[in-house]
């Protein structure tokens, strides 16, 4: 069982999946810490921190961390744009919610 299927409750889920993805774009997409416009809410494609190849790499990095395939209704989702989005989202596909 992954770390983040064996935590309870959605809620400290979705924080862990936040925190994981959070880190792995400020990494992978070079957004510094001390950022002021970059926060878990905002719209990563809109506001340009993740460009369209980059968009693929976030659910290429999602699916192998995770070990499952996003429904393609879900990538289109409005919600996941944004850090908290996706990572309440997988929380919800994780418990077999699928929101």
């Amino acid at each position: 069982m992954s770390e983040a299927r064996g935590k309870a409750g959605g809620t400290s889920e979705a924080e862990g999946i936040a925190r994981e993805l959070e880190d792995f774009v400020r990494e992978r997409f070079l957004v510094p810490d001390d950022d002021p416009l970059f926060s878990r809410e905002v719209n990563l494609w809109d506001e340009g921190y993740v460009d369209s190849p980059g968009v693929v790499e976030v659910l290429a990095w999602l699916e192998e961390r995770y070990a499952l395939t996003l429904p393609e209704d879900v990538v289109f989702r409005p919600e996941f744009t944004s850090i908290r989005g996706m990572a309440e989202t997988l929380a919800a596909l994780l418990a077999g919610d699928g929101r």
